[in-house]
């Protein structure tokens, strides 16, 4: 049975480009490609809850930018409710965010973020918004959303297979998500899902552009851990493009599922016969 839900926020540390970030949540890893970073990979082993805006390092490429995840949010003219109302935004909207500084942090005051909407300054409720970029894709179908970060509390959904959605906590062994209704559920960490953080970087061209064959039977996973769920197994003899190594993960494209996908370093006996890749 878990814990009574009382929320404990983590405390937060400054993170490169002023982005906030729960503190002690990050995980450093070393890349081929990008050297020491720090990837926004949700892990089990969390007390509590974490709210993770900002949350990701160098990998989860945050803007700086907010996203409505209630129903609406009121733009005002000052930061305070009693002020001039500019405009309402959707749920799902993207605000850019303001800064003074020449892009090192944001503008914030009094719980609100400075932002611009349609050509205006304002400024909006942070209670209303989501300060990140980190979401989910599912990778099973019929996964189970529930009302409370307990599997024996009611469900308040069945979600579909490649559906991609919004994090905005984590407590325990759940991911806080929005949905498409404004509502928050929990999912357990277990299901198995793609971290889209992952994508960011290599989807603008970055990549090791190897090519290596499988020896043997490998299991891929959607992390360089683990700790990460399973996605499928490759037969032996099969060839795979390195887009990059991280932490001697071996991360590829899997073509069959669309998907990245990670080798396990001691898993398989790949022979290292690097051979350059043309695109």
């Amino acid at each position: 049975m878990k814990r009574k839900l009382t929320f404990f926020l983590a405390l937060a540390c400054l993170l490169a480009g002023a982005s906030a970030m729960a503190d002690g949540m990050g995980k450093w890893v070393y890349s081929e490609l990008y050297g020491y970073t720090q990837l926004a990979s949700y892990v089990g082993e969390y007390d509590g809850y974490v709210n993770v805006d900002g949350y990701g390092g160098v990998t989860a490429g945050d803007s700086y930018q907010v996203t409505v995840i209630s129903k609406n949010a009121s733009v005002w003219s000052e930061p305070r409710t009693n002020s001039k109302k500019l405009a309402s935004a959707a749920h799902g909207t993207s605000l850019s965010c303001r800064s003074e500084d020449g892009g090192e942090s944001l503008v914030y005051e009094n719980g609100f973020y400075g932002v611009n909407y349609k050509g205006k300054d304002g400024w909006i409720n942070e209670d209303y918004v989501i300060n990140n970029e980190l979401t989910i894709t599912l990778l099973e179908s019929n996964v189970p959303a529930y009302v409370a970060p307990d599997t024996g509390s009611k469900k308040v959904g069945s979600l579909s297979k490649l559906t991609e959605y919004r994090v905005i906590g984590l407590y325990d062994d759940f991911y806080i998500i929005n949905l498409r209704d404004a509502a928050a559920a929990y999912i357990p960490m277990s299901v198995k899902h793609r971290d889209n953080t992952f994508s960011r970087n290599y989807h603008a061209g970055g990549s090791l552009d190897l090519r290596v064959r499988t020896q043997q039977k490998v299991t891929l996973r959607t992390g360089p851990g683990r700790a990460y769920p399973e996605m499928r197994t490759l037969k032996a003899g099969v060839e795979v493009r390195v887009i990059d190594i991280i932490n001697d993960w071996v991360m590829i494209y899997d073509e069959e599922t669309n998907q990245y996908a990670f080798i396990a370093p001691d898993s398989l006996d790949i022979g290292w016969d690097y051979e350059m890749g043309n695109g």
